[in-house]
């Protein structure tokens, strides 16, 4: 018979593997994958496509650094990605709102949360 502390620890894993969806036969050891960060919305698609013909349109560009910035608020709040991801994916659509919109106050307000972040953490900024 397994020493009590084993069986504990047996269940324990099995337990928290539940709690986090994960079927504890699945877990063996390895942490399981991150989801892939999301791709392009459609919607910016159809924006930059539209920037890339008319570049100087400067309502075009306050529409599309809004969309970017929602977008980029959105995955910066989603529990269902892992920091690494929604991080990384925010800053590089806050960035974009930032340089269609320079005054974006949100989305510089919402970079600087992020790098700040990354600063204490000791770890570089991702571009």
């Amino acid at each position: 018979m397994p020493h009590p502390r084993v069986l504990a620890l047996a269940l324990a894993i099995g337990l928290g593997c539940l709690c986090a969806g994960v079927p504890a036969r699945a877990y063996q050891g390895k942490p399981p994958a991150a989801p892939a960060a999301p791709k392009l919305d459609p919607k910016l698609e159809k924006l930059e496509a539209r920037l890339k013909k008319s570049p100087k349109d400067e309502k075009l560009k306050k529409e599309a650094a809004e969309t970017y910035y929602q977008v980029g608020h959105t995955m910066m709040n989603d529990p269902a990605l892992p920091p690494r991801v929604k991080y990384r994916g925010a800053l590089k659509h806050f960035n974009r709102a930032l340089q269609l919109a320079p005054k974006h106050a949100k989305a510089a307000e919402e970079k600087k949360l992020i790098e700040d972040i990354y600063t204490q953490m000791g770890m570089p900024i991702p571009k």
